[in-house]
């Protein structure tokens, strides 16, 4: 029994060892794309805007002050005011915080019911991947907006009730991919030998199956927040997510929508936000993702 433990840790040791290896090549593949290092430089920025937030408005979001009101960019306003006279830079600098909570924090939901679904129906099969696999075909069977506006409709408006009606879009992709990746890792040598020794379950599926299928999980999760931010400036758009007074670059453009002639600003900058952002997180997936191919490794 001594000898399979040491035997075991052995294993372990150099399967940390070429982890290590992997992931340092996969940084080096990474950094060299321009692309991802655009995306990185717009995430990293977009984050640093909405944590430091207070500090880099000018002006108090909410504030109105009707004579500044549909005010052009100026040096004062630069990205000028509604019509309310509330300064269009500072709700945008706030609006970043609304995006990236609901953002991660939907996806992060999403992840953890995906991985649990994912990871019993791909380990166990029979019956239980049956169940799933019907629960994820009925999610993936409706556009996601729409089953949004169906839980926002139900649940009410609101920064919480938008991240559930998010994940319970977003969920199946991460439950489908985490189950095809059990089902190809269950019957490997090193999960048979892990059987052999006895160890539970539990402790296969965390410490030897897992590791080995988080790679496009986290590709996953890089390409699937975009889509959550895009979700949530919809909903806002239509006055179903964040509700006045906190600013949302969705309810930022539909305030806008009746100056879109006089005031375009009051669109256009917002939408600019939201371009950037989504085009950050999707380079940078992308290029992790192609990083991450052992097929595209020199």
């Amino acid at each position: 029994m001594n000898n399979h433990t040491m035997m075991n840790e052995l294993a372990e040791i150099d399967e940390i060892e070429h982890s290590k290896s992997a992931f340092a090549e996969c940084c080096s593949r990474l950094f060299r794309n321009k692309a991802a290092l655009f995306g990185l430089i717009v995430m990293v920025a977009v984050i640093l805007i909405a944590i430091f937030a207070p500090l880099l408005a000018p002006y108090d979001y909410a504030k109105q002050n009707l004579p500044e009101m549909l005010q052009g960019p100026s040096f004062e306003h630069p990205f000028g005011t509604d019509e309310f006279g509330r300064d269009i830079f500072s709700r945008v600098i706030y609006g970043s915080r609304v995006s990236l909570q609901v953002g991660f924090l939907a996806i992060g939901i999403s992840l953890l019911v995906g991985l649990l679904l994912g990871s019993i129906a791909g380990y166990y099969g029979g019956i239980l991947d049956q169940c799933i696999c019907a629960l994820m075909d009925i999610a993936w069977a409706f556009p996601m907006t729409l089953i949004a506006i169906a839980i926002i409709a139900i649940l009410g408006p609101g920064l919480f009730n938008v991240c559930l009606a998010i994940a319970a879009c977003s969920w199946a992709a991460f439950a489908r991919i985490v189950r095809g990746q059990f089902l190809s890792l269950r019957n490997q040598e090193f999960v048979e030998a892990a059987r052999v020794l006895g160890f539970s379950d539990l402790r296969i599926i965390l410490r030897h199956i897992f590791p080995n299928a988080l790679a496009p999980v986290v590709v996953l999760t890089t390409l699937e927040v975009p889509k959550a931010i895009i979700v949530e400036a919809t909903l806002s758009f239509l006055g179903l997510g964040v509700q006045p007074p906190m600013p949302s670059w969705g309810s930022i453009m539909s305030s806008g929508r009746s100056f879109l002639f006089d005031a375009p600003w009051i669109t256009i900058f917002p939408g600019v936000m939201i371009i950037l952002v989504v085009m950050g997180f999707n380079l940078f997936g992308d290029a992790l993702r192609d990083s991450m191919d052992p097929r595209l490794r020199d």
